[in-house]
């Protein structure tokens, strides 16, 4: 408590504090999410790790190939699943089960790559 005040917890100080920190992290994050870098860093990954079921360029709106099982990219860039905590609820949980066999499984990614798709699907949605 050498740093706060017992009178700064009291007067509700603590709690603007905590607040506008939390703002200034999620600036952050939201910057980060934009960066070119990340959205090509993103780009390559899902090349390598969606493809097999989704058309990860930057194809025609509803383009599908016939042995593609899930959405284009262009398609989910201008979808509310692609708000980057949308996308991380999304891809952290299966899509798939028993009454669900043919959706999408939980492609256990990390944190960062789960960033990386974000920033490249951002990426995307801008640019249009």
């Amino acid at each position: 408590m050498s740093v706060l005040r017992k009178a700064d917890l009291t007067t509700g100080s603590y709690a603007k504090g905590a607040f506008a920190l939390a703002m200034a992290v999620a600036f952050v994050a939201v910057a980060r999410a934009g960066s070119a870098k990340d959205a090509d860093a993103g780009k390559e990954f899902a090349m390598k790790a969606c493809s097999p079921c989704h058309l990860v360029g930057a194809h025609p709106s509803g383009a599908r190939a016939s042995h593609r099982a899930g959405p284009a990219f262009a398609d989910i860039a201008r979808s509310s699943k692609a708000a980057p905590e949308a996308l991380r609820d999304f891809l952290h949980s299966t899509q798939n089960g028993v009454s669900h066999p043919l959706n999408m499984p939980n492609p256990h990614l990390t944190e960062e790559q789960i960033h990386l798709i974000s920033a490249y699907l951002s990426s995307l949605r801008n640019s249009r």
